[in-house]
């Protein structure tokens, strides 16, 4: 049988606001779909970034033991279903939940003629579902990028969310490192105007640039990176 490694665009080791709890957060690269708007575009091309043994991934994101569970998004995580279904289940193996972020409806995911996608979805607790739809953006409050998403509860581990209030859900996370200001999750314009105004008023980030976006980290809109402004990818890729 062939080995399958899984195609990795960026990881993080700890986030609140890609899923409920503290999540680690796989995003893979590669999307064929392409929506107009999307907050990631640099993942969409099929090609090399990282390639990790997607077990080995999974025991490593595990030696974390402050995790509440794993969440796949990307690119498309189902178009790498065999080796995104092995990083699943070596997660839920250890008594963690899986969430996945994908472009593609939930019905055409149960219709597909491919084993390795039913192998991926019975190793997911919490499917969020469709393309992203620009003209119909959502605050992300309950992990929708926009309003024609759907959030499906496949197994009763994270159903508990349901009962949440949305509105006290994280939804913008905010990382200072050496090389300035990282951002993942929903964020509104006006949030990400405020960080890059900060990352340009703040003498310890003013004049730096990062403009290299092979580094396995995503850019949300505007992508520039000036002035130390960064950010990973958004929890929903905005397909």
């Amino acid at each position: 049988m062939t080995r399958s490694l899984l195609n990795v665009s960026n990881i993080e080791s700890r986030s609140r606001v890609n899923g409920p709890g503290t999540r680690a957060v796989v995003w893979v690269q590669g999307c064929t779909i392409g929506c107009p708007g999307c907050f990631n575009p640099h993942t969409h091309a099929h090609e090399t970034r990282r390639l990790l043994d997607p077990r080995s991934l999974g025991l490593k994101l595990l030696a974390d033991d402050g995790i509440d569970g794993l969440t796949l998004s990307g690119g498309e995580p189902f178009e790498q279903a065999r080796a995104c279904s092995i990083l699943a289940h070596t997660v839920r193996d250890s008594g963690k939940s899986v969430m996945v972020f994908s472009g593609y409806r939930y019905d055409i995911l149960e219709a597909s003629p491919d084993e390795s996608v039913h192998d991926f979805l019975n190793n997911v607790d919490l499917l969020v579902a469709g393309p992203y739809v620009e003209s119909m953006q959502a605050d992300g409050s309950d992990w929708r990028a926009s309003t024609n998403q759907h959030v499906h509860f496949l197994t009763d581990r994270l159903r508990y969310v349901a009962e949440t209030k949305p509105d006290l859900r994280p939804v913008v996370e905010l990382r200072v490192t050496g090389a300035g200001i990282a951002m993942t999750g929903f964020p509104h314009q006006r949030d990400i105007e405020w960080v890059k105004k900060l990352a340009t008023d703040s003498p310890r980030f003013h004049g730096q640039t990062h403009e290299d976006r092979n580094d396995g980290r995503a850019r949300l809109p505007p992508r520039t990176g000036k002035s130390g402004f960064t950010s990973l990818p958004s929890s929903c890729p905005r397909r």
